[in-house]
């Protein structure tokens, strides 16, 4: 039987929180926004005319959606290690984020470099949101 892991409601927000931060830092010009912005057809200036506040609030809110959805996978496994919770992370981001990201871009033609940009940021995501995540529970 694994051993008892109570669920960390404050670790669960604070991996929203990593979420966006991360994506943030992922799509900014610093890392891949560029490269992004030009996968998706769009100018820096047409996506600063399309950003709004709403949607930070709904990345953290679907941040939350899979830190919980990590953290109840970490109390059912007991697997509450940093390297656990990454091992974790990295699963459910492969079976379950980057499998659905590859099979809607095939079927739309996306450029193969968007899926790896999208696949990239989210298994980043998920690792990390499980390492804090197996630390903190």
């Amino acid at each position: 039987m694994p051993p008892v892991v109570e669920m960390n409601y404050l670790a669960v927000l604070a991996g929203a929180v990593l979420s966006v931060a991360i994506g943030a830092l992922w799509y900014s010009p610093a890392l891949f926004g560029n490269a992004w912005l030009a996968l998706v057809g769009k100018t820096q200036e047409q996506a600063q005319e399309d950003f709004s506040p709403l949607k930070i609030v709904w990345a953290l809110v679907w941040g939350f959606v899979a830190s919980y959805g990590l953290a109840r996978v970490i109390v059912w496994t007991g697997k509450a290690t940093p390297i656990d919770g990454l091992l974790l992370g990295v699963l459910a981001c492969v079976v379950f984020a980057v499998s659905s990201i590859a099979v809607n871009h095939n079927f739309e033609g996306r450029p193969a470099k968007l899926t790896m940009i999208y696949a990239a940021h989210h298994l980043v995501e998920y690792a990390a949101i499980g390492a804090m995540l197996g630390a903190w529970m």
